[in-house]
Formats: C-alpha cells, structure tokens, sequence
C-alpha cells in the first residue's frame, strides 16, 4: 500500500515539475526554478511523512504519535529553513517557491489522509 502511495506522489511531482518546464519560458527563469524547489520540497517531505507513517503503523501509541508529530515538525522545520535560505541566499524568487511548497504539499495532504485513514482501518479490522 505505502509504495503506490508513494507512487502517486512521485507521479504528481513530476506532472508538477513538467508543467512548470512548459511554461518555463513565459514564467521566468527564477519563478520556474522556485517553483520547481517548491514542488520537489514537498514531494520529499510527502514521502518521508508517509514512510515514517508506515514504520509507525502496528507500533504503540506512543511511537505512532512521535511518528506524526515528528513528521510534522520536521517538514516544518525543512520547509521554513528553505524558505529562509531562498529568501536570504539565492536569486530564486521567493513567493513561487512559497506557493509550490505549500499548493503541493496541500495535494499530498489529500493523499496522505487516504493513506493515513486505510491503515488505521486496516489496523482496527
């Protein structure tokens, strides 16, 4: 079940990732490239809270929540260090990259709910 979520993810990211490519020329080199940080940021931390999900599936109450929270501090701390980076370091353009990161981690939100809700039925039944 995890890798055909995990597929799905990867599948967007890069439909995401193309569909920037394509237009790459009318949005400008540093929107295209934030974007594209942006939307492969999220993919990564979608896989990593998904994986990380998994593990703690069958496990105690106490590892499973460290599990979610965890994941959940850790992408913002990822998210938010990477913001910072690109507004302070590069000459990528920061709200394209703010708004991949979060328009695609809201899509992954969508699929990891699924996920997350198959395996607590699973779990319980």
């Amino acid at each position: 079940m995890t890798t055909r979520y995990a597929g799905w993810i990867a599948l967007l990211a890069a439909i995401g990732v193309l569909m920037i490519g394509a237009f790459r020329g009318r949005l400008g080199e540093p929107i295209a490239r934030g974007a594209t940080l942006g939307i492969i940021l999220a993919a990564a931390g979608a896989l990593g809270g998904l994986f990380l999900t998994a593990w703690a599936f069958g496990r105690g109450d106490r590892q499973f929540l460290a599990a979610i929270v965890g994941g959940m501090l850790g992408r913002l701390a990822v998210y938010g260090g990477a913001l910072i980076y690109v507004a302070l370091g590069t000459t990528l353009d920061l709200l394209a990259t703010a708004v991949g990161l979060l328009g695609f981690y809201l899509v992954c939100q969508v699929l990891e709910i699924r996920f997350f809700l198959k395996g607590l039925k699973k779990e319980s039944g």
